[in-house]
Formats: structure tokens, sequence, C-alpha cells
């Protein structure tokens, strides 16, 4: 079977609030579209639950616009996610992905995902510290890293966002035909913390792993839970 990777036509702006919540705005715009929104710096840029996601220049910051597929939209988030994970990979770093949209190294946050879908368009946005230094990482209040920091180099922006969005090309393109059944065992093999004890709501429990459709396995004596949604709080 022959898999024509689909290709996204990028519009970058110097300054954005955010490229989601323009994606957001624009969603019927680009409908039946494949965009890509990037930003040189994102004033107001949000990660999940609204947290503010702090944009400077020299990060990745971008907004995937595409149709929505026909079957398991709810792993579109884990799909780019592992396709970030595969680039990563290629520059010689060891990422890890922390359920449900971070995406670490060294144990460290150094991106992150958000998807929505309005009328049938998914705006999938993902955000990568990329060139970021230690001072800049030390103001986030949580434990955080870059590609910058891990590699000890600065690393080309262009040339990290070409290969993302060459990855997830491909990688949507079998989704689309083949949804997320290619991609699960590899990308379980991603998740972190597997072993450790954790709590994501009222649950508590020892990660087990990904099930088949993304839902986050939690193990007790009492019981086994698929978790469908919430943050995980390591132990």
């Amino acid at each position: 079977m022959i898999i024509y990777n689909f290709m996204f036509k990028e519009i970058n702006f110097h300054t954005i609030p955010s490229t989601h919540l323009f994606a957001l705005e624009h969603a019927e715009e680009y409908k039946n579209s494949f965009v890509f929104i990037s930003a040189d710096c994102q004033t107001a840029g949000i990660g999940r639950k609204g947290d503010v996601w702090l944009s400077n220049k020299g990060n990745l910051m971008g907004t995937f616009i595409f149709p929505e597929p026909k079957k398991d939209s709810a792993n579109l988030a884990q799909l780019l996610s592992f396709s970030a994970i595969k680039v990563l990979e290629k520059w010689a770093l060891t990422p890890l992905f922390k359920w449900p949209n971070d995406i670490l190294l060294s144990y460290k946050k150094a991106g992150g995902v958000l998807v929505e879908i309005k009328d049938e368009t998914v705006i999938a946005s993902i955000g990568i510290n990329v060139n970021m230094t230690k001072e800049l990482l030390d103001t986030i209040d949580l434990p955080a890293t870059s590609l910058f920091e891990e590699l000890n180099q600065l690393v080309s922006l262009p040339t990290f966002k070409l290969d993302l969005i060459t990855q997830f090309s491909a990688d949507l393109a079998l989704f689309q035909i083949k949804g997320f059944e290619p991609f699960y065992k590899a990308f379980a093999t991603k998740l972190a913390f597997i072993g450790k004890l954790a709590t994501v709501g009222n649950q508590t429990g020892k990660i087990e792993g990904l099930a088949p459709d993304g839902r986050l396995i939690l193990t007790s004596e009492e019981k086994k839970d698929f978790i469908s949604s919430g943050s995980v709080k390591i132990l």
C-alpha cells in the first residue's frame, strides 16, 4: 500500500497571542485544509487546563489544523506526542511521555500537546523547549528542560520544525487509514513512570502501562483502573 504524506502549509507569525487560539478562531476558514500555524513568539500561550505556556523566541510553538479522522480521534494528542518523540530520538535524545500530554527529557518537562476538535476540524498544538536557557527554565514552577540544556548546544529551530512536520505528516497519513493501532505498541514503551505509585484524581495505584485505546492503567491490590482523563501525580 502506498502511503501519501499530507503536506501542511505553514503560516508563520512573528508574534501572536496563541497559535492555538488563532486556530480555534479560524477553524471554519481552514476547514478541510492541512495547515500548520507557527509563531516566533507567543504572548499568551496556553497549555492543558488553560495553564500558561512560557513561549519565548527559539522554542517550537505551533498548531496543526486538519480534518477530523474517521476513527480514534481521542488518540490524536498521543499521535502528535509520538511524532515528537521520534524526532527527538533522531537528535540522540531519550524522550518519554508523561500521560496524558507531557513530553519529558531526563524526566523533566520539555514539551506538551493540546488537542481540541471544533466542528470536525482538529486543532492540535505542540510546544517544545528547543533553545531555552537554564535561566528561563528556572522561572518555570516545575522541573523543566530544553534541547539546548540536554545537548549543550544550540539547535536549528527551522530544521527541528521541518523534522516534526515531516514526521507528523507521515504518521497522520497512516493514522487516517488504520487509526491508533499501528502506533500503540511502540508508543506504550515510551510511557514514563511505569511501576511508580501515582494518583489521578481520586484514583491511586501503580502505573502499569497504556491500554490499546490510550487509557492509563493504574493497578492496586483491590482493582485495576483504566483512566481516560486527569493529571498524574507521582507519589
